[in-house]
């Protein structure tokens, strides 16, 4: 569900708050994404409330998605 990080050549993660904002979602939906996997977060914090860490690449990829599946259905 988690991709792997690499350090080597950081890019900077957004926030569930950041991922939410961009896609035009609720946490709660981007949470069900994640679990029916189609969202990948790049990393979870630790703990049972850690956060859900995101590339920009992926919450960019979802937005397309989303506004692809909008255009088709009008």
């Amino acid at each position: 569900m988690c991709k792997s990080f690499s350090m080597a050549n950081p890019e900077p993660l957004l926030t569930s708050a950041e991922a939410c904002d961009i896609l035009g979602v609720d946490r709660s939906t981007l949470t069900r994404w994640i679990t029916r996997g189609q969202i990948e977060a790049a990393q979870k914090l630790p703990g049972g409330t850690g956060a859900w860490l995101f590339t920009r690449a992926e919450i960019e990829r979802a937005r397309r998605e989303q506004e692809d599946r909008a255009e088709a259905a009008s």
